[in-house]
C-alpha cells in the first residue's frame, strides 16, 4: 500500500525566476508591451507638441506605473489582480429570485399525475 507523505516546502523557494520579489518574466513582458504602446502614444504627442520632455515623461510614467501595479505582494496578488477581484465582486449576481412555496408537494403531485 502506498502512503501519501506530506512534504513541507519553505516559503522562500520560488517556482519561477524573479528579478526582484514579486516581479518575474511575465510581469516584464507586460511592462514591455505597455512601454511599446506608450511609446507610440508619446510619438503621436511629440508630433503635435514638438516637446521631447513631455513624450519622455509619458513613456517613463507608464513604465513606472506598470512596474508598481504588476509587482506581486506577500499574498501573491498584484494591484491589478486586486482591482480585477474588486470589479468581479461588484458585478456579481446578488439577487436570487425564487418562488416561495412548498416545492416538494407540487413535485409529488406532478409525479402522481404522470403515473
Amino acid at each position: 500500500m502506498e502512503e501519501n507523505k506530506k512534504i513541507k516546502i519553505p516559503t522562500e523557494i520560488k517556482l519561477k525566476t524573479e528579478f526582484f520579489d514579486g516581479y518575474g518574466m511575465q510581469e516584464l513582458i507586460k511592462t514591455i508591451i505597455a512601454g511599446g504602446i506608450s511609446s507610440l502614444i508619446a510619438y503621436i504627442v511629440y508630433l503635435f507638441s514638438h516637446q521631447t520632455i513631455l513624450a519622455t515623461f509619458i513613456v517613463l510614467g507608464v513604465i513606472v506605473v506598470s512596474v508598481v501595479a504588476l509587482t506581486k505582494g506577500q499574498n501573491n496578488f498584484s494591484m491589478v489582480d486586486t482591482i480585477k477581484n474588486i470589479l468581479k465582486y461588484n458585478f456579481m449576481q446578488r439577487e436570487y429570485k425564487y418562488i416561495r412555496g412548498d416545492f416538494n408537494k407540487e413535485y409529488i403531485r406532478k409525479i402522481k399525475k404522470e403515473k
